[in-house]
């Protein structure tokens, strides 16, 4: 029996474990897929944008130092050039050393004329007399405009792949000669850096190929098979949605313990440069993993306790059952006289029946005293059996020889003595402290006198009764009357 309790009960801690596990877990999901990705989003669009705003600023507050219009002074183009390069190192450097864009360090820094043509570039004579207002066609109508702004510099024919800030740069009468254009990097570092930074979920950075998705950045935990189904439909598809309307936009076709979302990254240039995505995995596995094990622990708290509760309970219902057996079995070989004196809240009542039965079928008269002798029941007026004590000593004496109180008996009349005799020998009993209920007057007073009939034929003489306590006896003192 207790196998099969410790059995059942542990199916059930089992069951209730597991299930308890797997709510849990879907309810950590259901959490993280209602908003995470969203989330992610929105913290990486703002980091970039401040990314970008801070150092536009930066470029803004320096443009109208001396040592930037020198280039745009020089007589000759190779002296411009080199110029350029020069104050470009120095800006490069400025950049590095502010704490505000220590974060962000610059790739690139250039210097452009009114057209958008390079002046010079930082630590290298490439791009000398590249038009960059023509490739990005912002920086241009920045420079017209005389404002600052950024921009997604991606071009793999140019092999640039850049977030790039720019600001006017004016001369002493605030003519605005050209630009200094800052980029930097665009790559997995910088994405990752941002994702840490803000919401710790991946992002990818694409712009548009043709009617292809380019993947041009990705933070470090995106894996090979994510990348590969963003940039097939209907991922792709969405993420161009989002590109063109500048919304956000629930991605499709990714594995299914993912949700991702996307949105043309709004700041740099016209807003259509590029499409930022966020992927959240929906099963939050770091929580549920982390909840893995107390469910373990409590489960595996929960058998120890079932073996625990059925070693008892087994003992507590099992082993009245074998007393019971094997009782019965001693009573079928012979022990008649065998009784069951088991004490059990629940199974005291069968034990009671079964003694009960027993008794019935071996012809055995029950005892139905308490643990101090008494009736456990009033026995019916109909039942007066009680025994009559005698004490038949005065039974011979002459009438001569009886004291004179035991004469008095002979003058009192009949119902008066059995009246009071019966009176005598209730208030005695009741001193004794038993019962009386069941003792009527008639029944007493039928067996009184067949017991005096029954001594008066034996010695010859009618006879009367007296009424003594002996002890924790009732004694009825015989009286003859002749």
């Amino acid at each position: 029996m207790r196998g099969k309790i410790i059995a059942v009960f542990a199916v059930i801690v089992l069951m209730v474990g597991g299930l308890s596990y797997t709510l849990a877990r879907a309810s950590l999901g259901s959490i993280s897929a209602s908003g995470e990705a969203p989330r992610a989003l929105a913290a990486a669009m703002a980091q970039l944008q401040v990314d970008g705003l801070v150092l536009e600023r930066w470029l803004a507050s320096h443009a109208s130092g001396p040592r930037l219009r020198e280039p745009f002074n020089a007589g000759t183009a190779p002296a411009r050039a080199e110029a350029a390069t020069s104050a470009a190192n120095a800006i490069r450097e400025a950049v590095a050393a502010s704490p505000e864009l220590a974060k962000t360090p610059p790739s690139l820094v250039v210097l452009v004329d009114r057209k958008g043509v390079v002046l010079g570039r930082n630590a290298s004579a490439l791009m000398r007399g590249d038009d960059l207002g023509a490739v990005y066609p912002s920086l241009k109508r920045a420079i017209e405009q005389g404002v600052t702004g950024s921009d997604v510099w991606v071009s793999r024919a140019r092999n640039e792949q850049l977030l790039a800030s720019y600001a006017p740069v004016r001369d002493d009468a605030g003519q605005i000669v050209g630009a200094v254009a800052v980029g930097t990097a665009l790559n997995d570092e910088r994405l990752s850096n941002a994702s840490e930074r803000t919401s710790g979920r991946i992002l990818v950075v694409a712009v548009q190929s043709g009617d292809g998705l380019d993947v041009v950045a990705k933070s470090r935990n995106a894996s090979p098979q994510l990348v590969s189904a963003l940039t097939a439909s209907p991922a792709k598809d969405g993420a161009l949605h989002a590109l063109g309307s500048g919304r956000m936009v629930d991605l499709g076709g990714l594995p299914a313990e993912y949700r991702a979302v996307g949105q043309a990254l709004d700041g740099y240039g016209d807003g259509r440069r590029a499409v930022l995505l966020s992927i959240a995995e929906l099963k939050a596995p770091g929580s549920a993993g982390a909840l893995l094990w107390p469910v373990l622990g409590v489960t595996a708290l929960g058998l120890v306790l079932v073996v625990v509760a059925a070693y008892f309970l087994d003992a507590y219902v099992s082993r009245p059952i074998s007393e019971i057996e094997d009782g019965l079995l001693a009573i079928m070989n012979g022990r008649t006289d065998l009784r069951f004196g088991i004490e059990h809240a629940e199974l005291g009542g069968l034990v009671f029946r079964l003694n009960s039965l027993l008794n019935q079928l071996l012809g055995v008269q029950e005892d139905e005293t308490d643990a101090d002798g008494r009736p456990s029941r009033a026995p019916a007026s109909a039942s007066f059996r009680d025994a009559l004590e005698v004490d038949e000593r005065m039974a011979a004496l002459s009438a001569d020889e009886i004291p004179a109180d035991a004469k008095a008996l002979l003058e009192e009349p009949e119902d008066a003595y059995y009246a009071r005799i019966f009176r005598e020998y209730i208030a005695a009993k009741r001193s004794l402290g038993n019962p009386v209920d069941h003792i009527t007057r008639d029944a007493f007073v039928a067996r009184l006198k067949a017991s005096e009939q029954e001594l008066g034929q034996k010695h010859g003489k009618p006879m009367r009764y007296k009424i003594e306590v002996r002890g924790k006896e009732i004694v009825l003192l015989a009286v003859p009357l002749a």
